[in-house]
């Protein structure tokens, strides 16, 4: 006598398959509204959170200064304050910087950009490009070569766009600043003790976070200076006028990835077109592309060390994301950001403990 014939069970397998497929579908739709409402977030609070951000670099920059302060006996407190004091003489010389270098010299470099433009029309006219195209594409350089200066001053010096942004987003910054030179340890401790990782392990990671930031930091400002010698060297070789506005453009342009070098080496071929011409214009373009690709390769892995061990792509993808939330600023600090989650995932990852080898039962 035979039993009970069982039930396929291909229904009930169809439906966990479903119920699976389903989770995961809300799961992803959860997950996209979640990523809308905090871009749309990060939109409507961009200001505050560009601020809290900048001063969160600037402690971590100027924290072992502090450190070193505090150790040698003054007060915390004391020590705090002669940090962001340093921070405002910091920011007093870039301005003065940018004042002096660009601003000072602003007629003789819309002198210069004219004349660039004029040539560059007739270059355009002489390679057989009609009088009308011509005269449209000299308009268009004309208006973006006078954007050239206006806009990457603010960008570079203007975090926030506007003057009454950027005195509340500079109150903010030094306040948020001065509080995290002072409390900065207990903060970081009360930060580690939030994740859910050892005691040891989240020191250890929040430790290499900002040893990424410091380090990533020193090697743009580095190269940056090297980038700024080399193309006024250069300038100077083809006895290109308004050095020092070159070297500022190009040192400030540093800060900004992608964007910078294209603006800054745009800025030095355009006045070296206005100066000398097309050869000096060329010269000066192949000494700019130099500096910015091979030299600046040669030295890149000195000066950044291991903070910067990322993909150029991911830095690319990042960079446009931030752009579009935070405009230039959010480029300038996408790709510490980058570095600070790729090392961190790294580190993650390295001191996972491998899962344990399942135990066999022998028999006897």
């Amino acid at each position: 006598m035979t039993g009970p014939v069982p039930a396929p069970a291909e229904p009930a397998a169809r439906t966990d398959r479903l119920r699976s497929a389903g989770a995961a579908a809300w799961s992803l739709v959860g997950i996209a509204l979640l990523s809308l409402a905090l871009f749309l977030l990060m939109a409507v609070l961009r200001p505050m959170i560009l601020a809290l951000v900048i001063a969160l670099f600037l402690a971590i920059a100027f924290s072992p200064l502090v450190d070193r302060l505090a150790g040698r006996g003054l007060p915390r407190p004391a020590a705090a304050a002669a940090g962001t004091l340093v921070v405002v003489v910091v920011a007093a010389l870039v301005v003065a910087m940018v004042i002096a270098g660009v601003a000072s010299q602003q007629e003789e470099i819309n002198q210069s950009l004219d004349a660039a433009v004029t040539r560059l029309q007739g270059l355009l006219t002489s390679a057989g490009m009609s009088s009308t195209a011509a005269a449209s594409a000299e308009a268009s350089v004309r208006h973006s070569a006078g954007a050239l200066l206006g806009g990457l001053v603010p960008a570079l010096g203007n975090l926030f766009g506007a003057v009454v942004n950027v005195a509340i987003g500079t109150i903010v910054v030094l306040f948020t600043c001065f509080f995290l030179l002072n409390d900065g340890r207990a903060i970081a401790a009360g930060a580690g003790r939030l994740l859910p990782l050892p005691a040891a392990r989240a020191k250890a990671l929040l430790d290499q976070a900002a040893t990424t930031i410091r380090r990533y930091f020193v090697g743009l400002t580095i190269l940056g200076v090297f980038n700024a010698c080399v193309v006024v060297v250069g300038a100077l070789v083809l006895d290109v006028p308004l050095v020092g506005a070159i070297a500022v453009v190009t040192l400030l342009g540093s800060y900004v990835p992608y964007v910078g070098a294209l603006v800054a080496g745009a800025f030095a071929v355009l006045i070296a077109l206005g100066s000398g011409g097309t050869s000096t214009a060329l010269w000066m373009a192949l000494v700019a592309l130099l500096a910015n690709s091979l030299l600046q390769n040669l030295i890149t892995p000195f000066a950044y060390g291991a903070a910067l061990n990322v993909n150029p792509l991911l830095l690319l993808i990042t960079a446009l994301f931030a752009a579009g939330i935070a405009g230039v600023a959010g480029v300038a600090l996408s790709a510490p950001v980058t570095a600070v989650v790729v090392h961190s995932l790294r580190q993650l990852r390295l001191q996972q403990p491998l899962p344990a080898a399942p135990v066999t039962e022998q028999h006897a």
